[in-house]
This record gives structure tokens, C-alpha cells and sequence, in this order.
């Protein structure tokens, strides 16, 4: 089921250099089967200007002392947006919004986790921030962790009910899987290091250890990446690459040349949250080192993909593991397939994605809401019209077959007074009639359709129509909603209650067409505006250009009324200020 996500976050999630690209890959992978849009640049522009307008240019501007602000900010634009679901990656965003979507708070820890590194000694900010923690946690509709770390902290820490999280481990921040090749330790021992704070990820235990093993006599090399070394290196054998570009096609390639010839990465880290960069020496088969801390143990599977060791582990510990796997080559050669396994099967972005999209299906199961379907006649395009509604549960299809001869109006009328005393007997109290050459356009989702249809309802329509030819006045009444004086060409038409007894006490005319027929007898009708539903035409192509120019205009017209709408919108704004 495709949905309508807002993906909120602070920092850009396009781009590829924010948060080691974990978010580029995790917001690209479900843009893949869903409609995604991300949320929040503008709501924290406006927080941040606040602050400097009040507090000047040069104070430091902390989101969690605005958290009431950016909660009020977005609250006030998902009033007006049609998402189905809110994935929310800052705490400060989620705590104070007020909203009915249902909402994915996801992350790596908690804030106090976070801190037990940290430290941080402003009381007063430590309390803020852990009860923005805690107010987000306990807001979230459904929480999604990398690892059980973070999970049994929301649990403990912040009393979160267990039933609402999930645990879904992170995939490496790579394209596309690479080609697995066995590698043999035989002329040299090569380590790679990859980090940007050289301290947090124990750069100088690093330097030790690989100074061991050369003291063995055994072939070494030291590949560094994201940092240099706080002492001079003076050793050949050492390379070092302060920084590689990998949104770049000469910074990747050269990334995955270097790890394509490495045989062990070495992570002595004081502190890590998950480990992106162990998911991606799994691509590469490379078997890990590092330290048991934070959420590493979700990553690294002991003695499979790699050895965790305690945080106080000397360089001597991790240099007899080292020696142990050079020589004996047998399980070094088990443990790149083992590791190259946990990949494949765990560590990608692709069974991430996979775990999140059954998450979302579940989210629907639990508010699943549906509206019965009249198809009038699909005996000649059944297949395309079961394709048209296949994975969209919050429809129920029903047919109504009436043509036995030519298309009639009267028959297609008939087709309709058939679908509503169904509907009576049924006691539904709203129903879709729908053409058999509907076609659901781009614009369609389950929020923006649920949304609509209550709204109406609730602006006391008769009938609310998906799309159409004609029209001779449009005024914008919501959102994406027009109130209509007249239409055309409807081809799916969501009928209320109040309609029923109307329609069926109408005396068809000779003259009627069904769309007309509907117009006169609705007082009160809207349309969804982007269209969510558009003709498939299976004529002449003199028709299918009627119908494209058609189209065209009608949308040319919406647009200007909404644009005047807003003209006004804006003049009174003006006046009230």
C-alpha cells in the first residue's frame, strides 16, 4: 500500500553528507514505495530567527528551549497537509505536536543513554531534554530502534509500553551490494580504520595494536579513514585518508576499492549507538573488531561478522585475535562468508525497508476503515479495474453489471438506483460509485481520501466526486476540497446518505445524463482537488485527446480559484495584523 509520509527531521535527509548518510538512505528506500516529503527546515528557520531576533546574532540556539514553538509551528501545517504518517526523527519536534496522524519516532538511543557518554553538566538542559525525551517517547504512536539497547532504555528509562516498539536494524550506507569475493591473508594483514572523532572510535588504541602485530613479525598494513592520527606517523606501511567523499563517484569507487582489499576492521570505540560502518564492512565480507558498547551488539554477532570486546580491553587482546584469524586461515575464510551473510540477510537497507513498509500495513490494520465500491459494469475491464483498487483495503468492491446492449444513460442510472438500494439495505451510510475507466492518479492516498470524506461530511456534502470534466464555479472550501455549483464526467463519486432517498425518488428524463442527473439532485457537492481520479480511455485517440484537453482546462480553472483563495487569504491576514 502506497501512503503519504511526512518525514520530519531537522537536518536535510537528501543529502548524503547529514548523519553519515543514514538518513539519505533510510528517507530514498521508502521513497521507493511511497509517497514521501520531508518537513521541519522551515519550522526550525522560523524557531531559529525568533531566538537571534530576541537573543542576538551571536547566541547559541538550542531546538529543545523551542520545542513548544516547533510543536505549535508544525501542528499549524499538518492541520492543512493530507500525510497518512509522520516518521519524526528529532524529539524536540515530536514532543509538543498536537496531531491525529499516527506517528514513527525513530533513532539509534535515548537521550539518556546519549548523555551517559556525554556528560553534559547543565542541569537545568539535562532535565529539559529528558523530559522532551520522555514526552516524545510517550507521544510516538509506534517506536522503531536499531538496536535493544535503545529499546530496553525506552522501556526502563522512560517507561514505554514494550508493545509499541520495534526493533529494526539499520543497512550499510551503500548503492548497491558489491561483488563478494574470498580474500586471502597470506602476503600482509590489512586493517582498516574508518572514523571522524578519533578519540570517541579509540583511534590510539588502533596505533597500538596494529604496532603489536608488526612486533610479531606479520605483514601489516594500516588503512585510516575520516581522521589523522594526533602523532606523527611515520611508517610506509600506513595510509591515511582524512576525509572521502562518497556522494562522489571518485570518493566512492575509491571507498570500495580500499575496503574491497581490506581484511579486518578495527573499532576499539569508547562509545557507538549502532554502527552503520560495520553493516558495510559486512557488504565486504570483512570480519570486525571492536568494543561491546552501546548498541554494537545488535550489528556484530559474536565469532560470525566479528569479536566484541570489553570497552576496557587492552591493544594486546585485540592483537591476539588479529594474530589467531592470520593464521588460521580456515576460520578467517568462514567468518568473510559469515559476515557476507549477516548482510545479505540483516544489515541492508532493502530488509529494512521491507520490515518498516509491514510496519505501515499494521498501522493501517489497526485504524483500517472502509468505504463499499459499486463499479457499474466491469465485465469487459474487470482486470483493469481489480488492478485499480488491488492493495487498497479501505475499499470494498462490489459490481454492478447493467449493459446488455449499447450504454445507455438510463442504464447506467439504473446501475446507480441498483448500487444505493444495496447500500439501504445494508444501512451504509456513505458508498463510491465508480466507472469502470477510473483510473487513480498520483495525488490519491488513504490520508488525503479518509481526510476528505470526513470533511465534507462534516460540511454537510451529498456527494463528494474524485475528479471531473466540468464545472461551472469551484470555491475552495478546504484544503484540497471545492464546493461545485455543477459537473461533469465524474467517474468516482462518493455518495452520503442524505442523497439516497433522492436519488431513488428521481424520474430519469430521456434527456438526463447519470453526471447531471447527480448534479440537480445534490444541493450541496464537492470535488477533490489535486484530482484523484482521471479517465482511462479505451477509444479513439480523437477521444483520448478530448479528454487530455479536457483535463487541462479544468485543471488550469482549479488552479486560478485556488490561487485567488489565496490572494484573499493572504489580504485578510494582512488586515487583522
Amino acid at each position: 500500500m502506497i501512503m503519504n509520509i511526512a518525514f520530519l527531521s531537522s537536518i536535510d535527509p537528501t543529502d548524503i553528507h547529514n548523519w553519515s548518510g543514514t538518513l539519505y538512505y533510510m528517507y530514498h528506500n521508502l521513497k521507493v514505495d511511497n509517497h514521501i516529503t520531508w518537513i521541519g527546515k522551515d519550522q526550525l528557520d522560523e524557531a531559529i530567527r525568533f531566538h537571534k531576533k530576541n537573543n542576538g546574532e551571536d547566541t547559541t540556539f538550542e531546538p529543545e528551549y523551542y520545542s513548544m514553538l516547533l510543536g505549535k509551528l508544525l501542528s499549524d501545517l499538518l492541520k492543512h497537509e493530507w500525510y497518512e504518517l509522520i516518521i519524526c526523527r528529532d524529539y524536540f519536534f515530536l514532543a509538543y505536536l498536537i496531531t491525529d496522524i499516527p506517528i514513527i519516532y525513530i533513532g539509534d538511543t535515548t537521550f539518556r543513554l546519549f548523555n551517559q557518554y556525554m556528560q553534559l553538566t547543565d542541569s537545568n538542559f539535562v532535565n529539559l531534554a529528558d523530559n522532551i525525551e520522555k514526552k516524545a517517547i510517550q507521544k510516538a504512536t509506534r517506536l522503531v530502534y536499531s538496536s535493544e539497547w535503545a529499546r530496553n532504555s525506552a522501556i526502563l528509562d522512560y517507561r514505554a509500553n514494550p508493545n509499541k516498539i520495534n526493533v529494526i536494524e539499520f543497512g550499510a550506507n551503500i548503492y548497491k551490494a558489491p561483488e563478494f569475493h574470498l580474500k586471502k591473508m597470506i602476503q600482509s594483514c590489512n586493517l582498516i580504520f574508518i572514523g571522524r572523532e578519533w578519540d570517541r572510535k579509540g583511534g590510539w588504541k588502533l596505533l597500538d595494536i596494529y604496532h603489536i602485530i608488526k612486533s610479531h613479525c606479520i605483514p601489516c598494513t594500516l588503512t585510516i579513514i575520516g581522521s589523522y592520527p594526533k602523532t606523527n606517523i611515520n611508517d610506509q606501511n600506513i595510509t591515511i585518508y582524512p576525509y572521502i567523499d562518497k556522494s562522489t563517484e571518485e570518493g566512492m569507487t575509491l571507498f570500495q576499492q580500499l575496503l574491497q582489499q581490506s581484511h579486518l576492521l578495527i573499532a576499539p570505540a569508547l562509545f557507538e549507538c549502532f554502527g552503520i560502518l560495520y553493516c558495510e564492512a559486512a557488504a565486504y565480507g570483512i570480519p570486525v573488531l571492536t568494543s561491546n558498547v552501546g548498541g554494537v551488539s545488535q550489528v556484530i554477532r559474536e565469532g560470525k561478522n566479528g569479536f566484541l570486546f570489553p570497552v576496557n580491553a587492552t591493544a594486546i587482546d585485540y592483537a591476539n585475535q588479529i594474530i589467531n584469524l592470520y593464521t588460521d586461515k580456515i576460520k578467517y575464510e568462514n567468518m568473510q562468508k559469515l559476515s557476507r551473510e549477516e548482510f545479505e540477510t540483516r544489515l541492508n537497507w532493502q530488509i529494512w525497508k521491507k520490515q518498516m513498509n509491514t510496519l505501515f500495513s499494521q498501522l493501517q490494520e489497526e485504524k483500517h476503515i472502509y468505504i463499499p465500491v459499486y463499479v457499474i459494469d466491469a465485465k469487459e475491464r474487470k482486470e483493469q479495474i481489480n488492478y485499480e483498487f488491488k492493495n487498497k483495503p479501505e475499499f470494498e468492491l462490489n459490481t454492478i453489471d447493467i449493459y446488455t446492449n449499447n450504454k445507455e444513460p438510463i442504464e447506467l442510472w439504473n446501475g446507480i438506483v441498483k448500487a444505493i438500494q444495496i447500500a439501504k439495505e445494508k444501512k451504509e451510510d456513505v458508498i463510491i460509485i465508480c466507472r469502470d475507466n477510473h483510473h487513480f492518479t498520483n495525488n490519491y492516498s488513504y490520508g488525503l481520501f479518509m481526510k476528505e470524506v470526513y470533511e465534507a461530511y462534516a460540511q454537510g456534502a451529498e456527494l463528494l466526486s474524485g475528479g471531473i470534466g466540468a464545472c461551472r464555479q469551484a470555491i475552495p472550501i478546504g484544503f484540497h476540497r471545492y464546493w461545485i455549483d455543477y459537473f461533469q464526467h465524474t467517474l468516482f463519486t462518493i455518495i452520503y446518505d442524505s442523497l439516497f432517498d433522492k436519488i431513488l425518488a428521481y424520474k430519469f428524463q430521456e434527456n438526463d445524463t447519470a453526471d447531471n442527473a447527480l448534479s440537480i439532485l445534490a444541493h450541496n457537492k464537492m470535488v477533490i482537488y489535486p484530482f484523484i481520479s482521471e479517465p482511462v480511455s479505451f477509444e479513439n485517440s480523437d477521444t483520448i485527446q478530448n479528454h487530455i484537453e479536457e483535463n487541462n482546462l479544468i485543471r488550469e480553472y482549479f488552479d486560478y480559484a485556488k490561487n485567488q483563495f489565496k490572494t484573499i487569504e493572504q489580504v485578510s491576514k494582512l488586515n487583522n495584523q
